[in-house]
C-alpha cells in the first residue's frame, strides 16, 4: 500500500504510524464497531461501477474474519476528478474511490490518499474505445495508422492522467471537461472524440443516456496503454486502507478477483481476444515498473 504524504507530516513518520497501526491487535477497537466504506459512484458508467463495488465487497469478505463487520456504500455524485480526490482525502461525504494508478505524493497535498497496492480489472481500463459523433463515424472508420488519429482531439476530464499518456505520444488532447460534461462537448463539436474505456463506452451510448442518439461507437478500433485501476481510501482512514489492502491481496491470490473480472466483463474480454479490432498501443510514461507491464495486451497492435 502506497501511503500519502500528508501536508504537515514527514513521509517517515507516515510510515511508522501505519507500521505501528498494523501491529496493534484489532481487539483494541470497540466491541461491534463497523467499518464503514463510502464508495463514489458518478453514476454514468454503471457497469464499471458495479464491478468496482463488487471488488470492494469481495475484498471486505475476506477480511471479515480478521476485522468484523462492515458497512459499504454507493454514494452516487457527479463530481470531478480533482473534487473527488479532495472530497476523499477529508473522508466526510465519501472515503474510497477507484481510477487510474497515479503518483499520490505529487501534486495537491489535499489530494494524497492512500494507494492500494493490488491493481483490479485486469487492465480493461487501459483498452479504449472512441466514441464519436455520427456525422464524423465514417471518417474514424477510414483511420487504419496511428498518423491518422494523432491530429485529431480527445476529450478528457481535468486531472485524467489519460491526457498526459496521449500527449506523450504525440495525440491531441482536449482535458478542460469533466466527467459530467464531456459529452455534451462532444456533441459540441469542441472535441473530435471520446477515449473510454471498453468496459464504460456502451454505458455512455444506452437509449436512456444523454445525447446517445448523436453518437456512435467506432467499430473495430482501440487504443491500448497500461492503466491499472487501483482503489484509493482516505488519508484519515488508515485502518480501512489497510483491510481493503490485504483483503484485495488475498482476493488476488486466491484467483477470486480474476474471475470476478471475468465475470463482469466477460463479453468485452472475449471480443478483445477475437483479434478483430485495429489496436494502437501506446505507452504510459506515467507508470512505476511494477505495473508498466500490467496486464499484457490481448490483442496485437
Amino acid at each position: 500500500m502506497q501511503l500519502p504524504i500528508p501536508p504537515n507530516h514527514s513521509r517517515r513518520r507516515s510510515l511508522l504510524a501505519l507500521a505501528a497501526l498494523a501491529l496493534t491487535p484489532w481487539t483494541a477497537c470497540a466491541a461491534g464497531e463497523i467499518m464503514a466504506y463510502r464508495y463514489w459512484d458518478w453514476g454514468r458508467t454503471p457497469r464499471r461501477d458495479d464491478y468496482q463495488f463488487a471488488a470492494l465487497t469481495l475484498a471486505l469478505e475476506k477480511t471479515r474474519p480478521a476485522y468484523g463487520p462492515y458497512s459499504a456504500t454507493r454514494v452516487l455524485d457527479t463530481l470531478s476528478t480533482l473534487r473527488v480526490r479532495r472530497e476523499v482525502y477529508t473522508g466526510q461525504h465519501l472515503n474510497v474511490h477507484a481510477g487510474p494508478w497515479r503518483d499520490v505524493a505529487a501534486g495537491d497535498p489535499m489530494e494524497r490518499n492512500y494507494l492500494i497496492s493490488t491493481p483490479i480489472m485486469s487492465g480493461l481500463l487501459g483498452y479504449r474505445a472512441l466514441i464519436v459523433r455520427k456525422q464524423d463515424l465514417a471518417k474514424f472508420k477510414a483511420i487504419h495508422e496511428p498518423a491518422q488519429l494523432m491530429p485529431l482531439a480527445a476529450g478528457m476530464g481535468r486531472g485524467w492522467v489519460d491526457a498526459t499518456v496521449l500527449r506523450h505520444n504525440g495525440y491531441k488532447v482536449e482535458d478542460s471537461g469533466n466527467v459530467a460534461t464531456l459529452v455534451e462537448m462532444l456533441v459540441n463539436k469542441r472535441f473530435d472524440y471520446l477515449a473510454f474505456s471498453v468496459t464504460e463506452a456502451a454505458s455512455l451510448l444506452a437509449p436512456d443516456a444523454p445525447f446517445a442518439g448523436e453518437l456512435a461507437l467506432v467499430p473495430d478500433l482501440v487504443l491500448f496503454y497500461p492503466l491499472p485501476t487501483m482503489f484509493y481510501v482516505s488519508a484519515s482512514e488508515p485502518r480501512l486502507a489497510e483491510r481493503l489492502e490485504k483483503g484485495l491481496a488475498m482476493a488476488r491470490r486466491d484467483g477470486s478477483l480474476d474471475e470476478l473480472t471475468g465475470r463482469h466483463f466477460q463479453k468485452e474480454i472475449k471480443q478483445l481476444k477475437s483479434g478483430t479490432a485495429r489496436c494502437f498501443v501506446l505507452a504510459n510514461p506515467t507508470l512505476p515498473k511494477a505495473y508498466a507491464a500490467e496486464p499484457p495486451a490481448l490483442v496485437k497492435p
